[in-house]
């Protein structure tokens, strides 16, 4: 008999809760994704775009036939058609904001880079690359919602997605399709995830939260919080804010009923929310924190949000912006630790398995007849050496600390031992001939010894594994999924607050002898253009020590040296003129020498910031 096979086992959803994701024209990248699964025939599988000179562009065979498609509707501008060759959210997005829309939010198609598992690849910089997408089920409800009886796009369906997609007025023939759409969209973002914070009270919700708070006309509820809205949650303010959500209307950073004389509708539809997570159960399950964690590598089981709490912790990534303290949060945690107990290393793209763990290396000793030869012996490394130590002593904990972790190639550096990470499953691997011949001699383990026994070594649970990464260099070598979730991930956040246990608010940049202005205050304005730039966003801010003076005051020179340079160079230098901190010409090469050109260059910068004038910047 030809039965069914047994339910297809899939990884857990990645929720990206804490990526920066933007969506300005939410009806626009609506209108081309299902623009283009119609002029695919309504295939699955779509690879639309081909890069030309460093730009992406759509494929031309499907501009013509998007020129077809859209020809029969009123105000028909061919050359707008044109246009999307190389204008389309679908092209100039970063592939992490598409995935939360496309994947998480409206569940229409995955999208990925063609050849590539990685999601990080276009977070540095303005490179795109081309995609792929793969249609979802969504887009058949979608077809048949906008279908005429005979099961064929009428006009109407045309001139609307027409609209939407070049930002005019909806036709009065398509409104009534309009709202269709707009109530479809709303129904499939039901079963998204979103996040907030209430001070440091970290919130995981769904559309139904917001609901079950409003039963009059005038109810409001906030869906800002205390901090910077990301992920998925910037998706439905965007929705909302565009009026493409059917029930819900913007008011500042609170939400209300759209239509207050259909509120019965509204607390109707509800209570059909309620029913269908019902039938659709979703077990969430939060756990703070010691420090407020963001992370967007939460590892979600059949949508279960988890993050663990625990007294010692076992292997922590803290990441963030250059700057933000990475390194000081880990040297507070070991630092009063002996020196036997912690094993330092950074990782860089040389780094492999041999100088992580060890290997064969030629070593000096004597022969029998007491001469010096060079023999070979197995020479351990930084894991093998706090594997050891911490099998050995269990009356104390021992950590591996690696900074820079994705600077190396984790997957090539850590090898079999990967497996080790996963703590809950008390893995176990074969060791190889070299090793397990290290660890079995009498001063080191011991043949019998349990961090060896039968050849097989496992993390012993006083062994703490703590790195550190920029997420500026996450393209450098991306981590595979697999990876990331046997980590536990820490954000380590922008402070700009302004008092003494904040150091880096005391920092002045020293101009010359008469004129200085405050280091948080720059880099508050400057981060400010950063994030909301769709090309840069978080991974690209300035941390408050990315430059760490010795006497609170950092000289012109070291200024321009570190932080002008890396502004110009690895954040600004491809932006066009209107998202740049910098004049249309201005190069590099402008701020020097540093005592005539840097000056006034710097002035020109901190009076396009608004810093200059201002009193309680001056030294």
């Amino acid at each position: 008999m030809n039965l069914p096979n047994q339910i297809t086992q899939r990884e857990s959803i990645d929720p990206k809760l804490a990526v920066g994701s933007s969506l300005s024209k939410p009806k626009e990248l609506f209108a081309i994704v299902f623009a283009l699964y119609i002029v695919n025939e309504e295939n699955h599988y779509l690879d639309y775009s081909i890069k030309k000179d460093n730009v992406i562009n759509l494929k031309q065979n499907i501009v013509d036939k998007l020129k077809s498609f859209f020809n029969t509707v009123s105000g028909y501008d061919e050359s707008e058609v044109i246009s999307l060759s190389t204008k389309s959210p679908i092209l100039e997005m970063q592939l992490e904001p598409l995935q939360v829309t496309l994947q998480l939010f409206w569940k229409l198609a995955k999208i990925n880079i063609i050849g590539s598992n990685s999601s990080s690849s276009e977070r540095s910089g303005g490179n795109r690359f081309p995609k792929e997408l793969l249609f979802s089920t969504n887009m058949d409800i979608l077809k048949s919602v906008l279908s005429a009886q005979n099961g064929s796009l009428a006009n109407a369906t045309k001139e609307l997605l027409y609209s939407w997609l070049f930002n005019k007025t909806t036709p009065k023939g398509s409104l009534e399709l309009e709202k269709k759409l707009q109530k479809t969209l709303t129904i499939f973002s039901e079963g998204t995830l979103y996040k907030l914070w209430n001070d440091s009270e970290e919130i995981i919700f769904q559309q139904e939260e917001i609901y079950n708070l409003i039963d009059k006309a005038d109810d409001a509820v906030n869906i800002k919080g205390s901090k910077e809205t990301k992920g998925t949650l910037r998706n439905l303010k965007s929705a909302i804010s565009k009026q493409i959500h059917y029930y819900l209307s913007s008011l500042g950073d609170e939400v209300k009923v759209k239509d207050s004389e259909n509120l019965d509708l509204f607390i109707n539809y509800k209570k059909r929310v309620s029913v269908f997570h019902d039938l659709n159960p979703k077990s969430i399950t939060i756990r703070q924190i010691d420090e407020i964690k963001e992370t967007d590598n939460i590892d979600l089981q059949q949508n279960k949000v988890r993050a663990q709490k625990s007294d010692k912790i076992q292997q922590t990534i803290f990441y963030g912006a250059p700057g933000t303290g990475k390194s000081h949060k880990v040297k507070e945690l070991t630092k009063d630790l002996s020196k036997n107990q912690v094993e330092r290393v950074t990782f860089h793209p040389e780094f492999d398995y041999a100088s992580f763990v060890g290997g064969y290396k030629p070593t000096m000793g004597k022969d029998e007849e007491g001469k010096e030869v060079i023999k070979y012996e197995f020479v351990p490394q930084a894991f093998t050496n706090i594997y050891v130590k911490a099998w050995k002593d269990d009356s104390k904990d021992f950590y591996l600390v690696i900074e820079e972790i994705n600077r190396g190639n984790c997957a090539e550096i850590f090898g079999d031992i990967f497996q080790l990470l996963d703590r809950d499953s008390q893995y176990e691997i074969s060791a190889s001939k070299e090793l397990r011949e290290y660890l079995e001699k009498k001063d080191i383990l011991g043949e019998n010894h349990e961090g060896i026994k039968g050849g097989k070594v496992k993390l012993p649970n006083n062994l703490h594994i703590l790195a550190t990464m920029n997420t500026s260099d996450q393209s450098l070598f991306p981590m595979d999924s697999a990876f990331k979730r046997r980590w536990d991930w820490e954000y380590i956040p922008i402070n700009y607050t302004k008092n003494n246990e904040n150091e880096s608010s005391q920092f002045i940049v020293k101009l010359d002898s008469d004129d200085s202005f405050s280091w948080i205050d720059f880099i508050k304005a400057v981060n400010n253009k950063i994030k909301i730039n769709d090309n840069l966003g978080m991974d690209k801010c300035i941390g408050n020590y990315f430059i760490k003076p010795k006497e609170k005051e950092i000289s012109l020179e070291n200024f321009i040296n570190k932080a002008i340079f890396y502004l110009w160079n690895d954040v600004f230098k491809d932006e066009n003129e209107e998202d740049s901190i910098f004049d249309k010409n201005t190069t590099y090469e402008d701020f020097f020498p540093i005592e005539t050109n840097g000056k006034k260059e710097v002035d020109k910068l901190l009076k396009y910031l608004k810093l200059k004038d201002s009193e309680e910047n001056k030294g």
